[in-house]
C-alpha cells in the first residue's frame, strides 16, 4: 500500500458539490489535484421478471444528450441507503419494490469522492404515473429484456458508465443463482 502524507488541503469552490485543492506527497513526489467532493450515492438495478428491467431516459447536460440509464440519486443528509433507494426508485419510476443489496463502486476516483451502493429491486409495484420530481429531471420509463440492455451496452447505445457496470454486475448474479 502507498504511503500518502497529505500537506495541505484547500476547499476552492462549495456548493451542491464541493471542489478541494489537494497537496501531498505520494513515492516522494509531490502531487497537487483538485477533487470533486460529492455524496454517497445509489444506482438501482429495476427488475420485473428476472429478465427484463426498467430503465429510464434522462438529459444529462454535461454529456449533452439524452441518456438510457438505471435510476439512481444522491443520499440526503439523515437517509440511509436504504431509504435513498425507496426514494429514488418511486421520483423516477413509480414504483416501490424488495431491495437487496448488490455491490458498491467509486464512479470516477482518479477525481471525485462520490461512492455509490447498488440495489437489486425485485417484486415491484406500480404506485404512480409520475416521474421525476427534480427540475432538471425529464424522466421517462424504459422496459428492456436483460439481452437487449446488454446489447445497448455492447454497441455503444448505453454509454453510461453506471449502468453499464450494474448491468452486468447483475447478468452476473444471475448466473450464480442458477
Amino acid at each position: 500500500m502507498n504511503k500518502v502524507k497529505l500537506l495541505h488541503s484547500k476547499r476552492v469552490y462549495a456548493g451542491k458539490i464541493s471542489i478541494r485543492k489537494d497537496e501531498f506527497i505520494l513515492q516522494d513526489k509531490k502531487i497537487q489535484k483538485e477533487i470533486v467532493e460529492h455524496s454517497p450515492s445509489v444506482g438501482l438495478v429495476p427488475i420485473i421478471d428476472y429478465s427484463h428491467i426498467l430503465l429510464i431516459t434522462q438529459y444529462r447536460h454535461p454529456a449533452k444528450r439524452t441518456l438510457l440509464e438505471i435510476p439512481a440519486g444522491k443520499i440526503e443528509d439523515g437517509e440511509t441507503k436504504e431509504q435513498t433507494a425507496r426514494r429514488e426508485l418511486y421520483e423516477e419510476t413509480g414504483y416501490v419494490g424488495r431491495l437487496s443489496f448488490l455491490t458498491k463502486w467509486y464512479l470516477a476516483p482518479s477525481y471525485d469522492t462520490e461512492l455509490m451502493y447498488i440495489f437489486l429491486v425485485t417484486n415491484l409495484k406500480k404506485m404512480s404515473n409520475k416521474q421525476g420530481s427534480d427540475d432538471d429531471e425529464n424522466i421517462k420509463l424504459k422496459k428492456l429484456s436483460l439481452k437487449t440492455a446488454l446489447k445497448k451496452c455492447i454497441n455503444g447505445e448505453i454509454i453510461d458508465c453506471k449502468t453499464v457496470a450494474a448491468l452486468l454486475v447483475y447478468q452476473e448474479y444471475i448466473k450464480q443463482m442458477v
